[in-house]
C-alpha cells in the first residue's frame, strides 16, 4: 500500500514514512524496486516541468537534475538514496521559491498602496513654497489653501446664530494662520516651515516632524468643522432649502467669483454638505482619520 502512495505522490514525507513503517516492524527498510525508483524519477521530472511552466523556468529548470542523474548512473550510485536526496532538494527549492514569491508579493502590495496614496494626494492642488518642500506637505498646503479661501467662507452666507458665528470665526482664524496665502507669500505657518527648511544643518527627521505637526493640527480643525457642519444640518432651517445668494458675500472680486463658480445653483444645505465633504476628502486622502479630539 505504501508503494502505491510513493508512486503517486513523491514527497519527502511519504518516503520517510515508508522507511518508518518498515522499521516499526523491527526489520530493515524494504528497498525500492528498480521500477519504483524509475517511477519516482519520472514523477520528479514531471514536477520540475509542471513548476517551470506554471511558476518559473529559471527556478525549476530540470537541467541540473538531469545532469546529476546522469552522473549518479555513470558512477553506479545508490539510486534510492539519490532520489531521496533529490526529492528533499526539490522541496527545499520550492520552499525558497514560495518565500521569494511572498516577499515580492508583499513588495508589490506596498508599492500599490504607495501609488494609490500618491494618486489621491495628486488630486489636490500643489503650492510650491520652497525648493526643498516635500511632495505631501506641498499638496496638503494647496488643499488647505483651497478650502480656506473658497469653501469655508460660504458658511457665512447661511447667517449662523451668534454661537455658531463664534465657532466659525475661530475656525477661520486658525485656518488663516495655517493655510491662507498672503499675496505672494505663504501662510504664516507654512512660512515658518519654509524657514525651517532653509536652516543650516536641519535634519530630515526635524523637517518631517514639523510637517507632521502642521498636518495633525489641521486635521483636528477639519474634524471639528465636519462636526460643526453636522450640527448645522440638524437645525433644518427652511431658508437653507433655497439656492444661495451671494450678495452678502463680502470678499475681493476674484475670490468671490471663484466661490460663485463652485457654489452656483447650490442650496444652503448643499453648501454645508460641500464644505463637509471637502474637509472629509482631505482627511481621507492624506490619511488623517485618527487625528480628532
Amino acid at each position: 500500500m505504501e508503494i502505491i502512495i510513493l508512486t503517486n505522490r513523491f514527497t519527502t514525507r511519504h518516503l520517510s514514512e515508508y522507511y518508518h513503517i518498515n522499521k516499526g516492524y523491527g526489520r530493515a527498510p524494504m528497498p525500492l524496486s528498480k521500477e519504483e525508483i524509475n517511477s519516482l524519477i519520472d514523477k520528479l521530472r514531471q514536477k520540475y516541468d509542471e513548476y517551470a511552466e506554471k511558476y518559473s523556468m529559471k527556478w525549476f529548470d530540470n537541467g541540473p537534475f538531469e545532469d546529476r542523474l546522469r552522473m549518479a548512473v555513470k558512477n553506479k550510485m545508490n539510486l534510492e538514496g539519490f532520489i531521496l536526496a533529490e526529492i528533499t532538494n526539490f522541496e527545499k527549492l520550492k520552499e525558497k521559491y514560495d518565500k521569494k514569491k511572498n516577499e515580492k508579493s508583499f513588495s508589490a502590495t506596498v508599492e500599490n498602496i504607495i501609488e494609490e496614496n500618491t494618486a489621491r494626494i495628486r488630486r489636490h492642488p500643489r503650492i510650491e513654497f520652497h525648493p526643498s518642500a516635500g511632495f505631501e506637505i506641498s499638496h496638503f498646503y494647496g488643499a488647505l489653501a483651497e478650502f480656506t479661501q473658497f469653501y469655508l467662507p460660504v458658511l457665512w452666507i447661511l447667517e449662523p446664530d451668534d454661537e455658531a458665528k463664534k465657532s466659525l470665526l475661530a475656525f477661520e482664524n486658525s485656518l488663516n494662520f495655517q493655510a491662507m496665502p498672503r499675496g505672494n507669500k505663504p501662510s504664516k505657518r507654512i512660512e515658518d516651515h519654509a524657514l525651517l527648511l532653509s536652516r543650516k544643518g536641519i535634519t530630515e527627521l526635524e523637517i518631517e516632524r514639523d510637517a507632521s505637526h502642521i498636518m495633525k493640527d489641521c486635521a483636528f480643525l477639519l474634524h471639528e468643522i465636519i462636526d460643526y457642519c453636522g450640527a448645522l444640518l440638524e437645525e433644518r432651517r427652511a431658508q437653507w432649502e433655497n439656492p444661495l445668494r451671494f450678495d452678502k458675500l463680502y470678499l475681493e472680486e476674484s475670490r468671490k467669483k471663484r466661490m460663485i463658480d463652485i457654489f452656483s445653483g447650490t442650496t444652503g444645505y448643499g453648501a454645508i454638505l460641500a464644505v463637509s465633504e471637502y474637509a472629509g476628502a482631505v482627511i481621507e486622502d492624506f490619511r488623517l482619520q485618527a487625528f480628532r479630539r
